[in-house]
């Protein structure tokens, strides 16, 4: 650390004053000095003598998202449009090949969460104490080698290994997406920034089934086989954009090349509303603690479980159009229109959430309510009427995607204090890989071509995650009209007959260790949680 590293006198959670004009006489304590780079938020010595600046107009605010988007979502987009390989593989000679019974294959597919559920407290932690773009982008390069790994697995505990390690790497993806979105953008904008990143998972399927359809043209005599073959080509690609990942993505906003140093104010400011912060890199045990006894983190965790468990149709969506009749061929090409409807739906379902920003749950609620009618739909209809069956399940891409991404929307924006943001991205994410895991185990051959026992239970967590929507719109909205109250009925004042204000204070120190100056510092990159900073209202 440099000899002027600036130190940090915080104040208590609800107001500011001069330390050095004494103390408050009310019943706020403050907390001594500590080191800037330890404590506090990574932009804290960025805006230092910039609390007065005038905001950024609405016109460079639009300027400067503009640019962000134009340097981050393209790279995202990059790692979320890798397209699926194991639900692919399926038709193409893998479970042949593998040995795979149908329980073998559902197993296979379980393993890859396995490896994620595990290993997703050590990502986050990781993501928190290293350079987020750099761990990142090593993680990148860990999928695409265990990727290409498969073509050399010949029996269910090979590909069984490979896939555990494939879903450990994994698990920094999303959690990086969830902390690297909540440092550049507004709460509004993560939202849709979420949602547009997602439906590049539509872009997958859709690259997954041309790119199937053409290996399928290949010889199921030849080697590489189809299955390895499409596998070998997209652990290629991951492997390019894990190098892309490494030189061009940013680890926050303070750091980036391709902003001047006023435009990173502008950026750090623009977000400061959300009151999350930036980062900070020390881990906070009092944070951990805190989040492992709020309620809403467990909450997250079972509306994440749950918003999954109806997600095995995304790893078994060949095997169930192809029992319905279709050759291998056919099968590969009626895939892809459940990427496109997956894209439309969570297009539609941002621009929704930018016309009406703290409308989360009900979006959510009329998204899944499309899902519920393709439920019903691959119940009852027969099965002779395979255009009614494939479009329920088109139907089901649509509604529950958009869905999934309103309760991401929430998760990302309802928490503050890093340490804390981090351990409960881990914990719903962890929720996310129980449901996977569970999702795959129900979809058995006993149960084709009509699936009921599985539709049933898709059905029934459909109804449940309207329910946790319901649960998360109510907690919140409740605990804002307490904030409310309480801000409402305090003091302004404090006894000297001092103002109130929302800051901390930063001492700068010179080469002797002596404090040349004082500067004040936004609440929001103080690193306060969300229970600790009283003006924080949580997103509806």
């Amino acid at each position: 650390m440099s000899s002027n590293a600036p130190t940090v006198v915080y104040e208590s959670s609800d107001a500011g004053k001069d330390p050095e004009k004494g103390s408050r006489n009310d019943s706020s304590s403050s907390v001594g000095a500590v080191q800037l780079d330890e404590h506090i938020d990574v932009a804290a010595e960025l805006v230092l003598g910039h609390s007065d600046d005038a905001e950024p107009s609405a016109q460079e605010s639009k300027r400067l998202r503009r640019k962000l988007d134009w340097h981050i979502l393209p790279l995202l987009a990059l790692i979320y449009t890798r397209a699926g390989s194991l639900a692919a593989s399926s038709i193409l000679g893998l479970l042949k090949d593998a040995h795979l019974s149908s329980s073998g294959f559902n197993n296979a597919n379980s393993a890859f969460y396995i490896g994620l559920l595990a290993l997703e407290l050590p990502q986050n932690w990781a993501l928190q104490r290293l350079p987020v773009g750099k761990w990142l982008a090593f993680n990148i390069f860990l999928w695409s080698v265990f990727l290409g790994m498969q073509p050399l697995c010949k029996h269910f505990g090979s590909l069984f290994f490979v896939r555990f390690l494939l879903g450990a790497s994994e698990g920094a993806i999303t959690a990086g997406l969830m902390l690297v979105t909540s440092m550049f953008y507004t709460r509004t904008e993560i939202g849709e920034r979420i949602g547009w990143v997602f439906s590049c998972n539509g872009v997958a399927l859709i690259i997954s089934g041309f790119l199937s359809f053409g290996v399928a043209h290949i010889s199921p005599k030849d080697h590489p086989d189809q299955w390895e073959w499409l596998m070998i080509i997209l652990a290629v690609a991951t492997f390019l954009t894990s190098i892309v990942f490494w030189f061009y993505f940013p680890d926050n906003p303070v750091k980036v090349t391709w902003l001047t140093q006023e435009e990173k104010i502008k950026v750090v400011k623009r977000v400061r509303g959300n009151m999350n912060g930036i980062e900070t890199k020390r881990f906070k045990m009092y944070q951990l603690r805190e989040a492992l006894l709020d309620t809403k983190t467990w909450v997250f965790f079972f509306a994440g479980c749950l918003a999954n468990i109806q997600s095995g149709i995304g790893s078994q969506y060949s095997l169930v159009i192809k029992a319905y009749g279709f050759t291998t061929l056919t099968t590969t090409l009626l895939n892809i229109p459940s990427g496109a409807t997956q894209i439309l739906g969570i297009f539609l379902g941002c621009y929704l959430l930018r016309k009406f920003p703290n409308s989360r749950a009900w979006i959510g609620i009329a998204f899944w309510i499309p899902s519920i009618i393709a439920d019903f739909l691959s119940l009852y209809l027969p099965l002779e009427n395979k255009g009614g069956l494939l479009a329920a399940i088109y139907l089901l891409y649509f509604g529950g995607s958009s869905s999934f991404i309103m309760l991401l929307s929430y998760v990302t924006s309802s928490v503050s204090g890093h340490t804390k943001k981090v351990t409960t991205n881990a914990i719903f994410l962890m929720g996310y890989g129980l449901g996977q895991v569970l999702c795959t185990q129900f979809w058995k051959a006993q149960y084709r071509p009509r699936n009921h026992i599985p539709w049933v239970i898709t059905l029934v967590s459909h109804v449940a995650d309207i329910l946790f929507l319901l649960l998360i719109r109510q907690m919140f909205a409740m605990e804002n009209q307490r904030r409310d109250a309480l801000q409402a009925s305090a003091p302004t004042h404090h006894a000297d007959g001092e103002e109130k204000e929302e800051y901390g204070w930063v001492s700068v120190v010179d080469e002797a260790g002596v404090r040349s100056r004082k500067e004040r510092v936004e609440k929001a990159f103080l690193d306060l949680t969300d229970r600790e900073n009283l003006n924080f209202r949580y997103p509806l």
